[in-house]
């Protein structure tokens, strides 16, 4: 294991299309507390050193491949309405969820034990997914739809957990008519009447 160190130079593009389907897939495959760089290293025949020289460690590095997988499929389109931003951040959460690696990632991230260090990491991804996420809910409250005193990250939460929970605990695929009734239930909670 290499020390933990902050790295700040920007990855080249073929590295990163390199190490980020091999972290997901491992990520996949393993979860979050039997991640290890040297096992991603090994199985995906990538070069653990240039890995540290990036990333610095698990957690970065953890983060960053859940970031890269959220920014792959969230939407940030602006549909000029609370209601129409919520069912296209359902309609796209879904998308991800629907597909075998997607569903595989999310269960990947379930805590299958507690420990210090993978909550923390666990934390800075949740953090990082959301902040993905987050501009449905700020363009609403900067257009005036918002009722007053909305909680963003409740917000968010209001969406993407009926999702979550449901693949969680089904491998039903998530269809358009749930994605419509999730948004517009949140469309209720949410908008300024």
């Amino acid at each position: 294991m290499q020390p933990s160190q902050r790295r700040d130079q920007a990855v080249p593009a073929d590295i990163r299309a390199r190490v980020m389907p091999a972290a997901l897939d491992e990520l996949a495959r393993w979860g979050v507390e039997r991640f290890s760089i040297e096992a991603l290293a090994e199985r995906h025949h990538l070069d653990r050193e240039t890995i540290y020289r990036y990333w610095g460690d698990r957690q970065r590095l953890i983060v960053d491949a859940a970031l890269a997988d959220a920014e792959s499929f969230s939407t940030t389109a602006d549909t000029g309405s609370l209601r129409g931003d919520l069912l296209a951040m359902a309609r796209s959460a879904a998308a991800r969820i629907n597909t075998e690696e997607g569903r595989t990632f999310l269960r990947a991230l379930v805590m299958e034990r507690p420990g210090i260090h993978d909550e923390a990491t666990r934390m800075m991804l949740w953090q990082a997914r959301f902040a993905v996420v987050r501009d449905v809910i700020d363009r609403a409250r900067q257009r005036g739809d918002l009722r007053e005193g909305v909680n963003t990250l409740a917000a968010v939460q209001l969406v993407l957990a009926p999702l979550n929970i449901r693949a969680l605990y089904s491998d039903t695929p998530i269809d358009d008519r749930y994605c419509e009734a999730i948004a517009d239930m949140a469309w209720h909670a949410l908008a300024r009447k």
